[in-house]
């Protein structure tokens, strides 16, 4: 089973969005998927190295997450030579707790306040170092609608990025997000986007109770 999640989830971030040749942004989709594959193989490492107490009893049992995030939209400065603005950016991710070894499924909904809308789904990967830091690689696929933002060339776009948490004791998380969307050199252009995000993702007892 970990051996599929591993080949599913690094498929995702090397194939999907790898083949957008046009994209102005490659190096930071390239620094993604590299940072993401090492992280992997430290995920695999220490899980090998701790005889597999990253699904033990020793490691805290998760809970649904309902993230929140605000940040800004188009942050690397050589993507801006045909749309030059940062919007704002608003977030709401659910991350259920369901995980194959490391990796679990997500959805997701994004806005800027120019319009645009991104709404998608996912898996990602927990690599934990220790009980509380948290390093999280994901590979989404989703439909995008401009608004009075950015032309991504194509409605379906792929995003692919990393977040790096703090877990507290009660499973609330509170991170920072790096992100690249294009859509793979399926559309006419491919300019390609990065966002920046800080998340609080909370366990769904804080709304729902026990």
């Amino acid at each position: 089973m970990r051996s599929l999640s591993v080949v599913a989830l690094v498929a995702a971030l090397v194939v999907a969005p790898g083949t957008a040749r046009q994209a102005k942004a490659d190096s930071a989709f390239n620094a993604i998927w590299m940072s993401s594959a090492a992280l992997l193989a430290a995920g695999i490492v220490g899980d090998l190295v701790r005889g597999n107490e990253i699904s033990s009893k020793a490691m805290p049992k998760e809970k649904d997450l309902l993230t929140f995030g605000v940040g800004a939209y188009n942050v690397i400065e050589d993507n801006k030579n045909d749309f030059d603005s940062t919007p704002a950016l608003f977030r709401f991710e659910y991350r259920p707790s369901y995980y194959a070894w490391i990796a679990h499924p997500f959805l997701g909904f994004e806005a800027t306040h120019l319009g645009s809308t991104y709404l998608y789904g996912g898996v990602m990967a927990d690599v934990r170092f220790g009980k509380h830091l948290i390093l999280s690689p994901s590979a989404a696929v989703g439909w995008y609608n401009e608004g009075n933002a950015r032309d991504l060339g194509y409605p379906l776009e792929f995003r692919t990025g990393i977040e790096a948490a703090w877990r507290f004791d009660d499973g609330l998380r509170a991170g920072v997000a790096f992100h690249h969307i294009s859509n793979a050199g399926i559309g006419d252009i491919n300019p390609g986007i990065e966002e920046v995000t800080l998340n609080l993702s909370f366990p769904i007892q804080y709304f729902v109770g026990k």
